[in-house]
């Protein structure tokens, strides 16, 4: 039961099961493959790249040997770059709280432009995202995404810091590059457009809920009968309320997940497991 669950072929309803269509959580499944796959096959060519510079010692590659020296070059990002920074994170990896670089907001008001991804964790804390809120008030374009693998910044297309954190046999070891222009470098910048599509995008009114909380059940049942094609006067029926309250429901997830319109809706629920 729990493995149907999983697969979104049945939904609890207090102490009953309802059987959902089979074609449309298939579909929603095979779509989430298929997104996940785009992004290991960027993952593999970035780490394939990545191997090739630590084996042939290539000069485009330096390596940082401490904590501080990736964050010497990470405030540095806001004076060198000139058009653009695109950056996903997984939080500050010495586990210290989320911090606003310093000379990010003069960066952005001397018209650089910055897109982030945010790790969910990262948002669980409420602090965290009003200080994402007021990076987004002061012009960054914000997104989150459930599983960001690493810390990575891109500054413009010219450079880029890559940092890490994992625990080891002899502890918990950090580990950052600096990637200059390379194929490296490319295959970098394809895994944060990869992911750049499919995340969620995040508003100066996001709540924290919005978006680290996975859908109600109410929820899911509405996106179901949107993906069924029922209409507004139907899925009102279903639920007992006005044709206005099933309006203002699928409003409040449209907003919740970034989406201009339903047929927007439907792409984003199901990449993001939604449906």
């Amino acid at each position: 039961m729990q493995e149907l669950l999983e697969l979104g072929l049945v939904e609890q309803d207090g102490d009953n099961v309802v059987l959902r269509p089979p074609r449309l959580a298939m579909g929603a499944l095979a779509e989430r493959y298929s997104q996940q796959a785009e992004v290991a096959r960027e993952s593999a060519d970035a780490y394939s790249e990545l191997w090739k510079a630590a084996a042939g010692r290539q000069d485009y590659v330096e390596v940082l040997p401490t904590y501080a020296a990736s964050q010497a070059v990470l405030n540095s990002v806001q004076k060198d770059a000139r058009e653009q920074v695109r950056a996903m994170t997984v939080g500050n990896l010495a586990a210290r709280e989320l911090r606003i670089v310093d000379g990010m907001f003069e960066a952005l008001g001397r018209g650089v432009r910055y897109d982030v991804i945010y790790g969910a964790h990262v948002l669980q804390d409420a602090n965290a995202l009003h200080m994402v809120q007021s990076c987004i008030e002061a012009g960054e374009q914000a997104r989150v995404f459930p599983h960001v693998p690493l810390n990575i910044t891109i500054v413009d297309d010219r450079w880029a810091l890559v940092g890490a954190r994992a625990e080891v046999r002899r502890g918990p070891e950090f580990v950052a590059l600096v990637v200059h222009d390379s194929p490296l470098l490319g295959g970098l910048e394809r895994i944060f457009e990869a992911l750049w599509r499919i995340a969620v995008p995040i508003t100066g009114g996001t709540e924290l809920n919005d978006v680290t909380a996975g859908p109600s059940l109410e929820a899911k049942r509405l996106l179901t009968y949107l993906s069924a094609g029922l209409t507004d006067e139907s899925i009102a029926r279903e639920f007992g309320v006005s044709e206005r309250t099933v309006a203002r429901r699928i409003g409040r997830l449209q907003e919740a997940l970034g989406a201009q319109t339903r047929f927007q809706l439907g792409v984003q629920a199901s990449r993001q497991g939604w449906l």
